[in-house]
């Protein structure tokens, strides 16, 4: 049948504490496997699991989490409202991740061997260069 995979883009989890237990929190409670990769300026949550699952958890990310209210600063230093986005969602044959992790990254060239070691760097290509063009704006 497949498992259904959700990629989600957030400017800043690392300063919103409330908003990074709610992230792992629900993911856990759904029984729903996936990664969340902390690097500056682009954040990826990738969660696996079934449909009925994943309406649920994109009704969180989407609705329930109230990003806006959290102010972060980008890469100019400028205070913005923080903002969580779906960047690709749709159904692949096994899944790629253990339990829920986060895992903290320096630089983009870490991030992207994490997802290549699961053999899904197409995840982190997506949110990241989607992160660098909202940037460009």
């Amino acid at each position: 049948m497949g498992v259904h995979v959700a990629v989600y883009r957030v400017k800043d989890l690392f300063e919103c504490a409330s908003a990074k237990f709610k992230v792992e929190a629900n993911a856990c409670q759904l029984h729903m496997t996936g990664t969340v990769a902390l690097h500056r300026g682009c954040c990826v949550v990738v969660v696996e699991g079934g449909p009925k699952q994943h309406n649920k958890y994109k009704r969180l990310m989407l609705h329930r989490i109230k990003w806006e209210e959290d102010i972060v600063k980008d890469a100019d230093g400028s205070e913005v409202p923080n903002s969580c986005a779906l960047v690709w969602e749709g159904t692949v044959k096994q899944r790629a991740f253990g339990d829920i992790k986060f895992k903290v990254f320096a630089i983009e060239k870490q991030a992207r061997a994490h997802f290549q070691s699961h053999r899904v760097e197409q995840y982190w290509d997506l949110a990241y260069s989607g992160a660098v063009l909202s940037n460009a704006d």
